[in-house]
């Protein structure tokens, strides 16, 4: 009798680490898949190495699948951008921002932060500045006004700070650079014929930008 509870008792666990086997060899294949359909869904269509070669930010565009879409066309517009930051030493990736299109790529601001600009009508953009580490996220704006007086178009800067600054003609691009251990957030202007009227700089510190006259 005892020989047979063993018996029995044997072939039981041999079943259940069949059983155990089984489930985990289809649980990796499964996975395996469920990356493979993940890659398909994405495509990489930007990236930028920060200033101190530690890391890259990277921006995906979402392929529009109903399974993850439901079937809407607003809610994938509305998430059909994600930027992420790669830790280049580990591989590891995190996502700080998925949402619809925005008005321009991602550059870095200094080795820690992230900024882009966001569409918000004909005559505004808005302003993203992503903390890479946290995903802390401030928001701040730009908009342009014509002064008759003047007879420029003037713009009205908001950072992400709750400062307000004011300087003529159109931002036509945004970028940054470290110079002597100082990071600037630089504005290349144009007046409203496209030609190239100057440059605004602001010294970023990390939690404050200060205008340079």
């Amino acid at each position: 009798m005892n020989l047979k509870a063993n018996i029995y008792k044997y072939k039981a666990v041999f079943i259940l680490v069949i059983l155990i086997l089984i489930f985990t060899a289809m649980g990796s294949q499964y996975l395996k898949e469920d990356n493979q359909t993940s890659d398909k869904l994405k495509e990489l269509i930007y990236e930028q190495v920060s200033p101190d070669q530690t890391k890259k930010v990277l921006v995906y565009e979402m392929k529009f699948d109903p399974r993850l879409y439901k079937g809407y066309y607003e809610e994938y517009f509305s998430n059909s951008l994600i930027i992420s930051v790669r830790e280049l030493e580990s591989g590891r990736e995190n996502y700080i921002f998925t949402g619809e299109a925005y008005g321009s790529y991602p550059h870095w601001l200094g080795n820690e932060h992230v900024f882009f600009t966001s569409r918000c009508g004909t005559a505004c953009k808005g302003l993203y500045l992503i903390r890479a580490g946290d995903k802390e996220t401030r928001f701040g704006g730009l908009s342009y006004m014509f002064s008759k007086e003047q007879g420029v178009w003037v713009a009205y800067f908001r950072d992400w700070f709750d400062q307000k600054f004011q300087f003529d003609w159109f931002v036509d691009e945004m970028y940054s650079e470290i110079v002597n251990e100082k990071t600037y957030l630089i504005f290349k202007l144009g007046d409203d014929n496209g030609n190239y009227v100057g440059e605004k700089r602001f010294i970023f510190t990390g939690n404050q930008l200060h205008e340079i006259d």
